[in-house]
């Protein structure tokens, strides 16, 4: 951060709600867990803490990665190979809800805290 404010250049960093290839490359369903958001906020408040004044979400639809915040269902298919993370029992717009979160703590219009903030309107 300190070497883009320097020379004037914006940073623009990237959260995450989660990650898996296991449907483009076999590998591990679960590598990086959603930890029910857990994951997906401690980088939303690390980012806050190092002076993002900007965030990328990513990504909204990439289902097949594990990373979507889009509203999803806990009943996911099931076929030949074909593996789908849930959302743990959460409600479909959980991501979305925490998204928004973020969106304020960057905008100081909520505190920087280590356990995520209540999602209203449920």
């Amino acid at each position: 951060m300190a070497w883009c404010a320097e020379r004037k250049i914006d940073f623009l960093p990237v959260v995450f709600a989660g990650f898996s290839w296991a449907n483009m490359n076999g590998k591990t369903l679960d590598e990086i867990s959603r930890l029910k958001g857990e994951f997906l906020w401690s980088q939303f408040v690390a980012a806050k803490r190092a002076g993002a004044t900007m965030i990328y979400v990513g990504m909204f639809d990439e289902v097949d990665e594990g990373t979507a915040i889009f509203k999803c269902t806990n009943d996911v298919p099931v076929g030949d190979g074909v593996k789908f993370l849930t959302y743990e029992g959460l409600p479909r717009d959980h991501y979305l809800k925490l998204t928004g979160a973020g969106g304020k703590l960057l905008r100081g219009g909520i505190p920087v805290t280590e356990s995520m903030p209540p999602l209203k309107d449920r």
